[in-house]
C-alpha cells in the first residue's frame, strides 16, 4: 500500500510539473499595433501617434516596439522573451541604421493572462549627435490564446520609458497583437501538403531582407536591409513601395497557390497625418523540387494634409522553399518589381530589385 502511494503521489507531482511546465512553449511571431510616443516632461502637444499592422515601419518597429518576437520557456510559469526589430537605409549621400531590442521576464498569472518587465534598448547610428544607444525599461500586461492548432494570439498593452540620451527622454504607451507559432516540435507543411495532394499548404507569413529601389530618370537609387520588411512603411522616409510585411499562401490546386500581401501604417503629431496603405497579390506556380517562381502586381495608397495618390506595378519572383524550424517554413527569393510613375504623388516610376527571406506558419 505504501509503495502505491508514493507512486501515485510522484505521479501527481510528475502531472503537476507537467503542467505547470506547460504554461509557455517556445514560439516566434510579430507583433503590430498602435503606440503614443510622448517625449517626456515637456507638457506640450508634440506626441507622435503611431499604428501599424504588422509592426515594420521605421517608427514602429524601432521606437514603438521590437516587431519581432521569440519566446523562450525557463521555468512552471517563467518565460524569457527577446524582441528585435530594425532597419538600414542608404541613400547614396547619407545613411541610417536604426534598431529595437528588448529582452523581458514574462510570467503567467493564469493560462491566458500573463505580466511583463524587463530592459529594452534603441540603437540609432545616422541621425543626430555622436551617442547612438539609447536604453530604457518596459513592462507589460497582456492576455493570449490559441487561434488555431498552430497559431496562438495576445493582445497586450505596454508601456515603456527610455533615458535622456540619442533622442531624449520618451514615453511609449502601446497596445499590441501579435501572433506566433511554435519553432519546437515536428514540421507539419508537408504533412499538410500530401494529406490535399496539393505542392502548396495554407499559411500565413512574414518577410525580411534586402532591397534595392531605382528612381528611373533620376540617377538616385535607395538601398535597405529591413528586418522585417518595411512594406509601405518606407513612405514615411521616402515615397516608394517595398516588399509587404506580410503575407498569406492559399492554395488554388495541386501546383498554384494566391498570394496577398499587406502592411498599414499611420503615423499622426499635432494634427497632421500619414496614412499608408500598401496591397500586393500574385500567383505562385510550383516548379521542381522546391522550387517556384511568381508573378502579380502591387498598390501603394498614400494619404496626408493636401497630398493623396496611388501608385502601383508588376511583381515577378523566383523563389525556394524549405522547412525551417519546429511548425515553420522558410523560402527565400529574388524579385523584381517595376511601379509606374505617379502624377498625384509627384513620384517617378521605381525599379525594384529585393533578395527576401520568408518565415510561413502553417494554418491548419
Amino acid at each position: 500500500m505504501r509503495k502505491l502511494l508514493a507512486i501515485a503521489a510522484l505521479a501527481a507531482l510528475s502531472a503537476s510539473a507537467a503542467a505547470a511546465q506547460s504554461s509557455w512553449t517556445a514560439e516566434f511571431g510579430i507583433q503590430g499595433g498602435f503606440a503614443k510616443i510622448k517625449p517626456a516632461g515637456t507638457g506640450a502637444n508634440d506626441a507622435i501617434n503611431v499604428f501599424d499592422i504588422p509592426g515594420g515601419s521605421f517608427l514602429y518597429s524601432t521606437l514603438g516596439s521590437g516587431a519581432l518576437y521569440i519566446i523562450v520557456p525557463w521555468h512552471n510559469k517563467l518565460a524569457i522573451e527577446g524582441q528585435l526589430g530594425g532597419s538600414q537605409l542608404s541613400t547614396g549621400t547619407g545613411s541610417a541604421t536604426v534598431a529595437r531590442l528588448g529582452l523581458r521576464a514574462d510570467y503567467a498569472l493564469s493560462p491566458q493572462i500573463y505580466a511583463a518587465v524587463g530592459e529594452m534598448a534603441n540603437y540609432i547610428q545616422g541621425v543626430g549627435g555622436t551617442e547612438h544607444l539609447q536604453l530604457g525599461a518596459q513592462v507589460g500586461l497582456g492576455y493570449r490564446k490559441r487561434l488555431t492548432n498552430s497559431i496562438n494570439g495576445r493582445l497586450e498593452a505596454n508601456m515603456a520609458a527610455t533615458n535622456k540620451k540619442v533622442l531624449g527622454a520618451f514615453d511609449v504607451y502601446s497596445v499590441q497583437l501579435g501572433i506566433s507559432s511554435a519553432i519546437g516540435g515536428a514540421k507539419m507543411a508537408p504533412a499538410a501538403r500530401r494529406a490535399t495532394n496539393s505542392a502548396w499548404s495554407p499559411a500565413i507569413g512574414l518577410s525580411a531582407g534586402y532591397a534595392n529601389m531605382h528612381f528611373v530618370g533620376t540617377g538616385t537609387d535607395i538601398t535597405g536591409i529591413f528586418f522585417p520588411a518595411v512594406g509601405g512603411g518606407l513612405f514615411l522616409v521616402q515615397p516608394v513601395p517595398s516588399t509587404p510585411t506580410m503575407f498569406a499562401i492559399i492554395p488554388m490546386g495541386q501546383k498554384l497557390a494566391f498570394e496577398p500581401a499587406l502592411d498599414i501604417h499611420n503615423a499622426s503629431s499635432a494634427g497632421t497625418s500619414i496614412r499608408v496603405v500598401n496591397v500586393a497579390g500574385r500567383f505562385d506556380y510550383a516548379l521542381k523540387g522546391n522550387w517556384y517562381g511568381a508573378a502579380g502586381g502591387h498598390l501603394v495608397n498614400y494619404h496626408t494634409s493636401g497630398l493623396s495618390g496611388s501608385a502601383d506595378g508588376a511583381d515577378v519572383a523566383l523563389g525556394y522553399r524549405f522547412h525551417l524550424v519546429g511548425e515553420f517554413g522558410g523560402r527565400f527569393e529574388t524579385g523584381y518589381s517595376l511601379t509606374a510613375k505617379s502624377s498625384k504623388l509627384g513620384t517617378p516610376a521605381v525599379n525594384t530589385l529585393s533578395l527576401m527571406f520568408g518565415a510561413m506558419m502553417p494554418l491548419k
